[in-house]
């Protein structure tokens, strides 16, 4: 436990150079991706190893956590590679030698279930969400919120609370939402690991959110994906400033340029992978169809507005 943490993150772009730069500061860090980033590895204190080396950065690196830092979109094509690459690990160095796992996605469910669905059993798993990245924290993670949910541990997954009506929602329930109570004294090294991994957030300043993935992507298609929604909707109008913007339009701007500097692979993702967020998109065009009716109403004129071309 003294020494520190061999990391390994798979995705070695802007977000996985991101957290890098904190991780180095706590551990041994050792990226891998398609692009070569020797240089800027070498630069902040990391190794590098092109991503057809998975192999020998999979069973020959001592990891202690492995980080999925790739998109949602090929999360799954991602995790299907390594496969082969654990399986071989146990055969040579026996199950105990396996990493911690751990999921940065911005849904949870479905990276959740693919992780549980295709790594050994033997694999720990952490599901977490840093609700930020290099544009919103360049300046440090401090006050950031950092959701998680400690998966499984030794082969066990961690059961949900049941609230005060018995429901198992959580409700009236303490907000740690998951019991440790089944982590007897020999899964003490898995914890411990956990919680070492955990700590580097912790330390960074991040507000720490214990929440259940299902939970997180029912909040997060009512936030998040609302949010990049609404944005690439008022982007898609061409709205650009004007000699008389107001502070209130002045947001919009911001948020226009905020969500479409993000690419449209994460924008698709948080809608293809949250179940909520179709129901998000749903609510969205009643609302709209509601206002809009009301200011026809208003007006005394019947139907609706033309196509939006002032021609």
């Amino acid at each position: 436990r003294s020494r520190p943490l061999n990391i390994g993150i798979v995705g070695f772009g802007r977000f996985g150079l991101f957290i890098a730069r904190s991780f180095i500061k706590y551990g041994n860090v050792i990226g891998t991706s398609r692009s070569d980033y020797s240089d800027v590895a070498t630069e902040m204190g990391a190794r590098f190893m092109k991503l057809d080396e998975l192999e020998r950065f999979v069973v020959e690196e001592d990891l202690d956590v492995i980080v999925l830092a790739v998109s949602i979109v090929s999360f799954e094509s991602t995790v299907k590679d390594l496969i082969p690459h654990l399986r071989k690990r146990i055969q040579l160095k026996g199950p105990n030698s396996l990493p911690l796992v751990v999921d940065v996605a911005s849904v949870k469910e479905h990276p959740r279930n693919i992780l549980l669905e295709h790594l050994p059993v033997e694999c720990d798993i952490l599901a977490t969400h840093p609700m930020f990245g290099p544009d919103s924290a360049r300046n440090g993670w401090q006050g950031q919120a950092f959701v998680y949910e400690k998966t499984r541990i030794n082969k066990k997954l961690f059961k949900k609370e049941v609230g005060a009506d018995g429901d198992g929602d959580g409700e009236g329930g303490s907000s740690s939402f998951f019991d440790d109570k089944d982590i007897c004294e020999a899964n003490v090294e898995g914890m411990d690991r956990m919680e070492r991994f955990l700590s580097i957030w912790e330390e960074e300043g991040c507000n720490m959110i214990p929440l259940s993935c299902e939970e997180h992507d029912a909040y997060s298609a009512d936030s998040q994906f609302i949010t990049h929604l609404v944005g690439r909707i008022l982007g898609a109008q061409g709205l650009r400033p004007t000699p008389i913007d107001t502070k209130g339009f002045q947001s919009v701007l911001k948020l226009i340029e905020n969500t479409n500097a993000d690419s449209f692979d994460l924008f698709f993702g948080l809608y293809k992978y949250n179940r909520n967020s179709g129901y998000t998109i749903g609510r969205l065009r009643v609302a709209l169809e509601g206002v809009v009716g009301e200011l026809l109403q208003r007006d005394g004129v019947m139907g609706v507005f033309g196509d939006g071309n002032r021609d």
